[in-house]
């Protein structure tokens, strides 16, 4: 009736199996043989709207049933459809279901639909697409064409097929490749001949007759050709170590894989660097700091063969290893501080503690393994271990407060680059274009950190969050996004695939579990929950929190004491200097203060008195308005001086001393200031407004009176803070008993009393509190009230803003005095008592040795900061389009050797900086060396690499070398603003995205947001800032002074400063022109008319030395360390 004939509805025409196939402006209204995916069934059964029939009664269940039957048998019709019998769609083949009469054709149809597709059409698919759309593991686009169910349901675009109708079928447009990417992806194109075969399955109303199925003869071919067989996909190999020619040159294995490259291709490496060169290149590289003249000289006076080994040893010993090394990690894990404001914040407070853990790790020589596993899951491992839960630090980086989404892409890519190498940013929103990685494998990685959030523990020793906390990671409840502020990012239930990588088209239809990609095997990730203890889930259950907690009441008690003494004391003093005031004016005994009141205080007996003639006016013209018990709203009292100074409560004092002329009561009386006085009534005479003004004019201003009155106020409050304070203790203690109570195991019976004592006892500190709120809220609305009248409209609507402030925090005493709690406070807040054990499982597969990835990774990144270039070039890529290792044997014998040496750093770092391949030249005094020619870029190391140092290492050896570098250890960031101010080594100053320190940005600083590899860049500014900076003008004139300033011979000078800086003697032309260059500046520096003047002030924490002598020396220091040598690492 609705979708027949001309009248076809919606555009639905039932009347031809064509018509309900393609269906209306909705879509197919069939998919055949499901039911369940059948637009036609949802609307019928009343699952989705609009119902049909349309405005009618529902149809009966048992015809609804049969309707479903039918569609599931492939929905036949008895004619065939515009004639064509190839189209005859009751030929589907089916399953056919118990009282449904199908007819002969179905038979038929079903007999040539299934040959075609065992002997034709099954094996293609099988061979050439199942690898990418088979399975839960390859299910590309969404697309999974193992079953029918899946085939017809389709992927992110659409079904693949419409039985019957092949030209409408994507499946037959992608091989012919009529869409693009044509299939099968980045492969040869099928067969015409295939192609028709499929086409003809299509029209027959593809059939199947079971489950596809990779042919395990195929398989291998068909991985290979998607890249499984890729180098970095395969486990490394500990390759037997080359013999070579050159074997006298080889120290450890490096210097055999390395040789056996130089004879490859008629290299000849460089001879072993210049001992003072060698010793400044490993102290740099391990410690970030250059060798002390007392230090070189005792290296060069060694000369047994371990001399440089010992170093090696003493310098991996050192703290100062896991600074300069913890700087490097902290590049590529992406430290970065708090940035971006309350509201913006990014990363998280205290992440501080986590680059302490860092610095720790490496100086303890951790495994890298147990750090991974430590960084991504430490509070699965150790939920109660401070010192553990640090390292969670890692994740808290990745913290961003408005997209939850956006924190886990984070998390997600950043992880695969720094700990796998691999680009797993480039499968968000599509397959991998050049890995074997699919959109969905993405997002079943991303599931491992779905649960996770971040929370802020308490730290022993500091209770209050404000001032220190541990932000650490756990697995949290889901829960919704809060949308203002101060926001907060939602956690989700469940992971899912966000079509064509869009967060607002989310594949609900199917969530996803946690796994890796296929490429790296199956079957071993291995996930189990994690029950946590009391102190995990309830961390301020901790026995360390409570004596925190107490410890901090029993201060508050401390320092309310001492602040009720304080008011006390400024109270006495206030008595003391009224009974004075009082004396001197008449108005009672010297000394004495008991028979004087507040009214005698403020009053003075010489000059125009209150009494006799002043409040004789008020009284007839004013009381009628302003008098006390019969006052106006404005709150004024005019029947005392005391009440005309505290003034109303609307409008503030009435007078201000000695400015009568600006005295609010003097304009209202004139009319010039709202609201008029006498209200109502004629005004009073010119004469009786001159006198109130020489009253006014005669008060002091500093009123003995009103000063007792605040001194009684302060003390009346000190009182009220001491008495909550100490309500605060034992109500602190019994909620502490009751929580142990409420959490004992077994359960204690007396937790329920325990309870009401301690709701009872917060009750009476919750009262106290009260009255102490409500008592300061009083004094400040009078406070604000009483304050200086303005003498502008801007500082009148300044003042009313406070004062409206102030009623606004009494009417909350008010109400919060009256509020009752059914319940006492609990210590702290409970988070969920057990972990989804999810990350635990991904770090433990990282950190694996069956794992291809990881000790490739971090061996390639620790030879990228000794040699200055990666053995792999692309750092952050070890897939299909990154570039291959340069010495691939030599890479898997280390990640090999780092594994088997239980990932120990240490040991890398003293098998690198021990071969010969490190200890090379890194200049060739032969112009004709072969190397220039035949490997200019030196990628086969036939000489060392010489490097600028990094920014951290610049400005620390600038404080180092002037003796001025503060070694603390760890705390606290300290402001990137001061790095010229403070002498502590730059890894402890702020480093975020928008927030460096300036003088370590001009020398390429690492941008937390990525900084896999520095850049190195050589800019004037750089040269400028070692000019011309407060820090390098400072500490030259340190170290000359350090060095002896004038005091010793100028040779020794010169020779002293060239060891101090570079490290070395000057040369016979150096020394000459150093003495030159003292002797002229020092003539400049005893005539100032010789200088010329900067046009810009040179600032500096240190003054140039006022001896001629010295300031030369100072100069030539200065000259030193702006000489490019010192710079770089040779």
């Amino acid at each position: 009736m609705c979708h027949s004939g001309e009248l076809k509805k919606g555009g639905l025409d039932l009347s031809t199996r064509d018509g309900l196939v393609h269906g209306g402006v909705t879509g197919p209204a069939i998919i055949a043989g499901s039911a369940k995916a059948s637009l036609l069934y949802k609307l019928v059964a009343h699952e989705q709207e609009p119902a049909m029939p349309y405005k009618a009664e529902k149809l009966p269940e048992e015809i609804i049933a049969r309707i479903a039957e039918w569609i599931n048998a492939g929905a036949p019709y008895d004619q065939p459809s515009n004639g064509d019998p190839s189209n005859d769609q009751s030929a589907i083949p089916v399953n056919k279901p118990a009282g449904v009469s199908l007819g002969s054709a179905v038979k038929s149809g079903e007999d040539s639909g299934s040959r075609l597709f065992v002997e034709q059409v099954r094996p293609v698919l099988e061979m050439q697409c199942l690898i990418c759309h088979g399975g839960a593991k390859a299910k590309r686009s969404g697309f999974d064409l193992s079953t029918r169910e899946g085939l017809l349901r389709g992927g992110d675009n659409g079904p693949a097929v419409i039985p019957g109708n092949a030209q409408a079928s994507l499946l037959l447009k992608r091989v012919r490749h009529e869409l693009q990417p044509g299939m099968p992806f980045q492969g040869k194109k099928l067969s015409e001949e295939a192609i028709a075969r499929i086409e003809e399955w299509i029209k027959a109303g593809a059939p199947y007759n079971g489950p596809l199925k990779l042919p395990a003869a195929n398989q291998a071919a068909s991985v290979q050709r998607h890249g499984s067989d890729h180098w970095a996909y395969q486990l490394p190999r500990r390759v037997a170590i080359p013999t070579v020619k050159n074997r006298d040159w080889v120290r450890n294995p490096i210097d055999a894989f390395i040789a056996a490259e130089h004879e490859k291709r008629g290299l000849k490496p460089l001879p072993e660097a210049d001992k003072r060169v060698l010793l400044r290149r490993v102290y740099l590289d391990l410690i970030g700091l250059p060798p002390t003249p007392k230090e070189m000289q005792a290296f060069l006076a060694d000369q047994s063969r371990a001399a440089y080994e010992k170093v090696v040893d003493q310098l991996l010993a050192s703290p100062r290893y896991g600074e300069r090394w913890g700087r490097h990690w902290m590049d590529i894990w992406r430290y970065t501080d708090l940035y971006g404001g309350y509201l913006m914040a990014n990363s998280q407070p205290y992440i501080w503690h986590w680059r302490d853990w860092i610095i720790e790790s490496l100086n303890q020589d951790k495994g890298y393994d147990r750090m991974i596993i430590e960084m991504l899951a430490g509070d699965e491992i150790a939920p109660t271990d401070p010192q553990t839960l640090r390292a969670t630090g890692y994740l808290a980086r990745n913290w961003y407060r408005f997209n939850r989404n956006v924190w886990l892409q984070d998390t997600v890519e950043h992880t695969a680059a720094g700990f796998l190498g691999i680009t797993l940013k480039c499968a968000r929103c599509h397959d991998h274009k050049y890995d074997p990685i699919a959109q969905e494998e993405y997002y079943r990685f991303r599931a491992f950190f779905e649960p996770y959030d971040i929370r802020t523990d308490r730290v022993q020793g500091q209770p209050d969050l404000s001032k220190n906390g541990l932000p650490r990671a756990y697995d949290a409840e889901p829960r919704e996004a809060i949308q203002v502020a101060p926001y907060q990012p939602a956690i989700f239930a469940q992971t899912f695939r966000f079509i064509r990588g869009d967060e607002k088209s989310p594949d609900k239809e199917h969530p996803l579990s946690p796994d890796i990609p296929e490429i790296f095997g199956s079957n071993r990730i291995k996930i189990e929950p994690v029950s946590l203890p009391l102190e995990a889930y309830y961390p301020d259950s901790r026995s360390s929190t409570h004596q925190d907690l107490i410890a901090q009441a029993k201060s508050e008690i401390e320092k309310t004491e001492a602040g009720l003494a304080k008011a006390n004391q400024a109270l006495a003093e206030a008595k003391q200097r009224a009974a004075v005031r009082a004396s001197q004016d008449g108005t009672g005994t010297q000394g004495s203060i008991s028979a004087a009141s507040p009214s005698q205080l403020v009053e003075s007996s010489v000059g125009v008195s209150f009494e006799k003639e002043i409040k004789p006016i008020f009284e007839k013209n004013c009381f009628f308005c302003h008098k006390s018990g019969n006052i106006d709203k404005s709150g004024l009292v005019l029947d005392s001086s005391e009440t005309i100074l505290l003034g109303g409560r609307l409008h503030g004092p009435a007078v201000i001393p000695r400015k009568s002329g600006k005295s609010p009561l003097i304009l209202y009386l004139r009319g010039e200031k709202k609201p008029r006085m006498p209200l109502g009534r004629p005004p009073i005479s010119e004469e009786q407004i001159a006198l109130i003004g020489k009253w006014i004019d005669q008060f002091p201003e500093d009123q003995p009176g009103l000063v007792l009155l605040k001194s009684e106020a302060a003390v009346a409050l000190a009182e009220k803070e001491l008495a909550a304070a100490r309500a605060v203790l034992p109500a602190l203690k019994a909620r502490i008993v009751a929580e142990q109570a409420k959490y004992a195991n077994p359960p204690d019976p007396n937790a329920e009393a325990l309870a009401q004592a301690a709701r009872k006892a917060e009750r009476q500190a919750h009262l106290l509190k009260g009255e102490e709120d409500l008592l300061r809220a009083q004094q400040q609305l009078t406070e604000a009230l009483s304050s200086t009248i303005p003498t502008d409209e801007k500082a009148d609507q300044v003042r009313e803003k406070k004062v409206e402030a102030a009623r606004k925090d009494l009417e909350a005493a008010v109400a919060a005095l009256a509020e009752a709690k059914e319940s006492y406070t609990p210590i702290g807040k409970l988070y969920p008592k057990s972990s989804t054990g999810r990350r635990l499982a991904l770090a433990n597969w990282i950190a694996n040795k069956e794992n291809p990835l990881s000790a490739r990774v971090a061996v390639n990144h620790m030879w990228l900061r000794h040699f200055g270039k990666p053995l792999v070039p692309t750092v952050v890529n070890f897939g299909l389009n990154g570039k291959p290792p340069t010495h691939p044997e030599l890479l898997d014998w280390l990640a090999s050797e780092f594994m088997e040496k239980n990932w120990r750093m240490k040991a890398l770092h003293r098998l690198m900086v021990t071969s010969n391949t490190y200890r090379m030249q890194s200049s060739a005094n032969d112009v004709k060396h072969p190397g220039l020619t035949v490997d200019s870029d030196n990628r086969y190391l036939w000489r060392m690499n010489p490097r600028r140092m990094e920014a951290e290492v610049v400005r620390d050896s600038v404080l180092y070398v002037a003796g001025q570098l503060d070694t603390t250890v760890g705390g606290p960031e300290l402001e990137e603003n001061m790095g010229q101010e403070i002498p502590r080594r730059s890894i402890y100053f702020r480093n975020t995205p928008n927030l460096q320190m300036e003088f370590l940005k001009l020398f390429d600083a690492p941008n937390p947001t990525n900084c896999y590899e520095r850049n190195e860049s050589i800019v004037p500014q750089q040269a400028l800032a070692m000019a011309n900076s407060k820090l390098s003008l400072s500490q030259a004139r340190l170290l000359a002074r350090r060095l002896g300033g004038s005091a010793i011979p100028e040779a020794t000078f010169v020779a002293d400063a060239f060891e101090a800086v570079l490290g070395r003697p000057p040369s016979s032309e150096e020394r000459a022109e150093s003495e030159k260059f003292l002797a002229r500046q020092t003539e400049l520096f005893h005539d100032p008319k010789k200088l010329t003047a900067f046009r810009v002030s040179m600032s500096s924490e240190v003054s140039p030395a006022g001896d001629p002598s010295l300031r030369a020396r100072e100069n030539l220091v200065h000259a030193l360390l702006n000489r490019n040598e010192f710079l770089t690492i040779r």
